[in-house]
């Protein structure tokens, strides 16, 4: 697909927003923030039409490194101590993931942008699917090492182990409070990109030194995903909050004007400079 084509087919994104006039919209999420109508871009222009054959073609390489390695009897020759990490890591990463699924709602209530909607749209597409392979993965390990005891426990060690606890209480802060505090700044700007930053590209490192490729194989392909979903949340952060309209006398105080300076040679300079007057905290 050209990018001149891309480009036509995205804009009709803003053509097909509407806005009731009959009613007030309800606000299901809550959040403190306000935003105007801000005319901010999806970056990535993403629209499904080019997302979707992009996605079949990671799912591709996946699901084949996966059958690779139950060929190539990759189970017998990675190292025990990694796998036994594994157990822990599997078992928590996927709730985060559907969180953030979960989380989208939330800031595509609380932001009033056709074309971030529609990227929000593609990034809980997106959740769902690392979920999904994640799994998957998981119950690989379970069915082919030699040892899955440990992988067969999710759930049951989200409510009576220390270490599921703190995995669901980490993809739980995704989904409660603040809509743009929780599905914005703490999923998108920090979890996305600080934490996968961090485990998503520094561990399949070493996956592979401990003979693992298959779980390099997963996590770059969700990776490679992260940065779109970084432009979502930074756009959203960019946009500017809304403020309350200022009182005439207010604006008046706050405006800019002429100071006419002394004489200097021949001439008058004149310079502008902004004169603030700090009046008494508005608002509760």
């Amino acid at each position: 697909m050209s990018r001149q084509s891309l480009t036509k087919a995205h804009a009709k994104i803003s053509e097909l927003t509407w806005e009731p006039t009959f009613a007030t919209p309800a606000t299901r999420f809550g959040t403190d923030y306000t935003f105007e109508k801000a005319p901010k871009k999806d970056p990535l222009k993403q629209i499904m039409r080019s997302y979707f054959p992009m996605e079949e073609e990671k799912d591709n390489r996946v699901y084949g490194a996966m059958d690779g390695a139950i060929r190539g009897n990759m189970f017998r020759r990675v190292q025990q101590r990694w796998l036994e990490w594994q157990k822990l890591f599997l078992s928590i990463i996927p709730f985060p993931e559907i969180s953030a699924a979960r989380a989208m709602p939330m800031a595509i209530d609380a932001v009033p942008n056709p074309e971030i909607h529609n990227g929000l749209a593609v990034q809980m597409i997106d959740e769902v699917r690392h979920s999904t392979i994640q799994m998957n993965l998981k119950k690989l390990y379970m069915n082919n090492y030699i040892d899955p005891a440990g992988f067969d426990m999710t759930e049951k060690a989200f409510a009576n182990n220390y270490a599921g606890t703190i995995g669901r209480q980490f993809g739980e802060g995704f989904i409660t409070g603040d809509a743009i505090t929780a599905a914005n700044i703490y999923l998108t700007v920090v979890a996305e990109t600080a934490f996968t930053n961090t485990l998503f590209v520094a561990m399949p490192d070493e996956a592979a030194a401990n003979g693992d490729y298959l779980l390099p194989t997963v996590f770059h392909s969700v990776q490679s995903d992260e940065s779109r979903h970084i432009s979502n949340g930074y756009s959203i952060l960019l946009m500017a909050p809304g403020r309350r309209a200022q009182p005439a006398a207010a604006r008046a105080r706050h405006a800019p004007r002429v100071v006419e300076q002394p004489l200097r040679g021949r001439r008058r300079d004149r310079h502008l400079h902004r004169v603030r007057h700090e009046g008494p905290p508005q608002g509760p």
